[in-house]
């Protein structure tokens, strides 16, 4: 769970850059459930052509993959921040 809240974190981050780069709300670059199925649930080949599958098949558009896609593949490859002890 700890890698799945990391992994929303970025990418929570990486579609709200992308969406006030473009003066988007954020929801309308894409739909906070596919963000939050994503972090939770990656593809197993977490590369950009997997992910670009994932939001395709969560119904975003080729407009909203272009914008996304290569943000969320980084972000979801994300690794955690160590804890300390």
């Amino acid at each position: 769970v700890p890698d799945a809240a990391a992994r929303l974190s970025a990418a929570r981050a990486a579609v709200s850059e992308i969406a006030e780069a473009h003066r988007l709300p954020t929801e309308n670059l894409l739909s906070p459930d596919t963000i939050r199925r994503l972090a939770w649930t990656p593809p197993s080949d977490a590369d950009q052509a997997a992910v670009s599958t994932f939001l395709r098949d969560h119904h975003a558009r080729d407009w909203q993959i272009a914008l996304t896609a290569e943000a969320l593949t980084t972000a979801i490859a994300t690794e955690p921040a160590p804890t300390l002890d």
